[in-house]
């Protein structure tokens, strides 16, 4: 297993984590609140031999480079890639927010992204978040001045067994009795200590700003510039992202295949669905 580590740049400093392996290396974005060593989907492409390049986002974790958009952070994903001797991948990951930085890296670093794989991103050309409660409540709750305490009072209600369940039953659509049960102990542990290293830091805040409606033509413009083959993959069951992302990257992006999963909520790498997102990256990224 790698490290995480802060690589220098010409942008300011940059967390990544490095994972060698037998394959050329994703690029992975994790999405948000989320940062370079949190396994948000990751192992998904570990456990097929693929190295993986995760990093923290520009607010996230030691990524100190100022609010950059996706676009204007290029350069120190370039910059990062060079200094671990990285001169092609096998394609560019991204996971919720993280999409909009994998669609970036696509359009402008070909040869870091010959393909691009999309797992419950947001925003398409649609805004995020979906509702207008969300709308409001977001930036205020895991805002700066705010997400300290909220993700504090998170950490503390998933270290029970209880509390855990509420918090990932508001990620699905489903009665979490209807699923939960079918989580094996090990995806449990996997959930909790993922809500528990989560910390929205500026980099929640700069995401929100990206996914504004005043933003959607640009977004548009951005993903039918994508010229490589890419996989979007996405449940009708994830409340924290609405499906119709997944239908709009597919009919934006011109080379684009939605694989459409049952997993029961946005932790689509966990329980007992994981094979079929596991099936479909396989099939992807295996050439023909």
């Amino acid at each position: 297993m790698g490290e995480v580590q802060v690589v220098q740049t010409t942008l300011g400093d940059v967390e990544i984590l490095f994972v060698p392996g037998v394959k050329p290396p994703v690029l992975f974005f994790p999405g948000g609140h989320c940062r370079a060593g949190s396994d948000c989907g990751w192992s998904l492409y570990t456990s097929l031999g693929y190295g993986v390049l995760a990093f923290s986002r520009p607010g996230y974790g030691r990524t100190d480079v100022g609010p950059l958009t996706a676009a204007e952070f290029l350069p120190a994903v370039a910059e990062s890639a060079r200094c671990l001797g990285i001169e092609r991948a096998t394609a560019a990951v991204g996971v919720s927010f993280g999409g909009m930085q994998a669609v970036a890296t696509a359009v402008s670093l070909p040869h870091l992204a010959p393909r691009l794989v999309l797992h419950s991103c947001a925003p398409s050309t649609h805004p995020y978040p979906d509702s207008p409660l969300q709308a409001r409540i977001a930036p205020v709750v895991f805002g700066p001045a705010l997400s300290g305490l909220t993700w504090r009072a998170i950490a503390r209600s998933v270290a029970t067994d209880a509390g855990l369940r509420r918090m990932a039953g508001t990620l699905s659509d489903l009665p979490t009795g209807a699923w939960w049960d079918t989580f094996p102990a090990e995806d449990r542990q996997r959930a909790r200590e993922l809500f528990q290293g989560m910390a929205s830091g500026s980099g929640f805040a700069n995401d929100l700003r990206q996914a504004r409606r005043a933003r959607s033509s640009y977004r548009r413009r951005t993903q039918a510039s994508v010229d490589c083959p890419t996989l979007i993959t996405a449940s009708r069951h994830d409340r924290g992202v609405a499906y119709a992302h997944a239908e709009d990257y597919r009919d934006t992006i011109p080379a684009a295949r939605l694989v459409e999963l049952s997993a029961p909520s946005h932790l689509f790498w966990l329980g007992g669905t994981r094979g079929e997102v596991t099936a479909a990256v396989r099939d992807f990224l295996t050439p023909s």
